[in-house]
């Protein structure tokens, strides 16, 4: 039991300097923790080779994953649920079991395995890819791959729109396996660090480059920093509070000054009164606000389909309007668990009852294609759904040749906490891997436009009631090889270079 319980606090620690790889209440994060804190959880899991050590390891991991960077959980569940602090803390610490769960795959990996040499070479590449493809296709709550942190380093990751972050993730993998080995037999093996070198070197050598056309979007994003409460009564219907967030919302997009927006933004949820599917005539709001800037608008809000006989009858939607109608929409696909749907089916109306701050949304199944008066096109994802690689991939090649990407968002339950910062350094892989620019439109910060290369426009922060204007510089209406066949050049590549370490092996 002593045994256990060391690997559990070593990879405690290591999933601990994790967290601070990312952005957390440290600071932006520090990539290179990255290469000691899985070398130290892979040497916690190799101790004993028993599925007892693997499940105490893996827990460790995941708890110093959690109290470090998710320590805003508890704030969040206090805010959704309007819990006392003790039962949020609680079952905030559940999470540590469903934070990265392809490691328990993993773990049930290890154990019954087929009976090879796991150690050679040729194994530990093998172990790579199975990890990277764990955590490819199992899904996380919160994806934090273990790839993402390589996006300090960006522009340097030229690699990113061919192989998407998974390449990343198994060279950090592969690596990190082949440092615990090495240390373990004090036997040094050139080839994975020169093949680590090379794959940094061929990264640097081709830089991300933003190639934009000679078109361009001009933008306005509102971010009018709505507190939740305010906005929750509103949508039970209390006029002064729907009043409140009303004027907010038209003050700040009509701001009288020389620039001509051609697309005005609000983000996830803003509009507190629902909309109807297929809904023609818009509110005399829309109205005035697009024939006083001559603008179209993109907003966040509610779409009640009729046609449901269900209690979930309202979707989270993205509305594009123009010239007075609905023009298109997108309804939300992939919705938050206990904050816009719940998992008890018949019974949810009835626990929905004692956790009233929590939505029941209908879920989407695709959307209309999204396209400017001006022929630009784009997709909207809302929320979360940014950070899920191959979701994104689906949407753009649902309606091809788009041009930049809007993420509506609403991150005010976490207070100001590390989650937003979180979000955003996330939501960036996106543009990495798509070539295409990110406008991120948030309730309470941030709101920001990023680019193909990583670098970002100007920032509303956290709390900030405020207006974001820019020029947004679009690219030729392409599609990059990642957004083209996903994750084959990941498999090809794998694929060619383990045959070659099976002929070295064997020679």
């Amino acid at each position: 039991m002593k045994q256990l319980f060391i690997s559990l606090f070593i990879s405690f620690i290591a999933g601990t300097l994790y967290a601070l790889a990312y952005p957390s209440f440290l600071g932006a994060g520090w990539f290179p923790l990255l290469f000691i804190a899985l070398p130290l959880h892979l040497y916690s899991m190799s101790r004993r080779t028993s599925l007892e050590n693997y499940l105490f390891a893996i827990t460790g991991f995941n708890l110093g994953l959690n109290l470090t960077g998710y320590y805003w959980i508890p704030h969040t569940l206090q805010e959704f649920g309007n819990l006392p602090y003790s039962v949020a803390l609680v079952i905030s610490l559940l999470f540590t079991f469903i934070l990265q769960p392809h490691w328990w795959f993993y773990a049930l990996w290890l154990k019954f395995r087929p009976q090879l040499n796991w150690q050679s070479s040729l194994g530990l590449f093998a172990s790579a890819v199975i990890l990277s493809l764990l955590e490819r296709f199992i899904q996380q709550q919160f994806p934090s791959f273990v790839g993402a942190p390589w996006l300090h380093l960006a522009p340097y990751l030229g690699l990113a729109p061919v192989f998407g972050v998974i390449i990343f993730s198994f060279f950090t993998y592969w690596l990190s396996l082949e440092i615990v080995q090495q240390l373990h037999t004090k036997n040094f093996k050139i080839l994975p660090w020169v093949a680590f070198f090379i794959f940094m070197v061929v990264n640097a050598a081709l830089p991300l480059e933003f190639k934009a056309s000679d078109k361009t979007l001009k933008i306005r994003i509102v971010q009018a920093n709505i507190g939740n409460f305010l906005k929750i009564s509103s949508e039970w219907g209390d006029e002064n509070s729907l009043s409140s967030i009303i004027n907010s919302y038209y003050d700040l997009s009509t701001v009288k000054n020389d620039f001509q927006p051609d697309l005005i933004i609000w983000p996830e949820t803003a509009y507190p009164n629902e909309f109807t599917l297929k809904q023609d005539i818009v509110p005399k709001l829309f109205s005035d606000i697009m024939e006083e800037t001559k603008a179209e608008m993109l907003i966040g809000g509610y779409i009640r389909n009729p046609d449901y006989t269900s209690y979930e009858t309202v979707f989270n939607s993205s509305i594009l309007l123009s010239n007075n109608t609905m023009k298109a929409s997108y309804q939300k696909n992939i919705l938050i668990p206990f904050g816009e749907t719940l998992p008890f089916g018949p019974f949810n109306k009835q626990v929905v009852q004692f956790i009233p701050a929590v939505s029941l949304f209908a879920r989407g199944d695709g959307g209309e294609k999204l396209e400017t008066r001006d022929g630009y096109r784009f997709i909207a994802p809302i929320c979360y759904e940014i950070l899920e690689s191959e979701f994104i991939r689906k949407l753009l090649n649902e309606h091809k040749d788009n041009q930049f990407i809007i993420n509506l968002t609403n991150d005010s339950w976490y207070g100001n906490t590390a989650e937003p910062y979180q979000h955003l350094f996330l939501s960036k892989w996106r543009a990495l891997e798509f070539s295409l620019p990110i406008i991120r439109s948030t309730n309470t910060g941030i709101t920001s436009v990023i680019y193909p290369n990583g670098s970002e426009s100007k920032r509303l922060p956290i709390g900030d009631k405020n207006i974001l204007e820019e020029v947004v510089p679009l690219p030729p209406a392409q599609n990059s090889l990642y957004q083209q066949l996903g994750i084959l050049p990941f498999i090809l590549f794998v694929v060619l270079f383990g045959v070659t370490l099976w002929w070295q092996e064997r020679n």
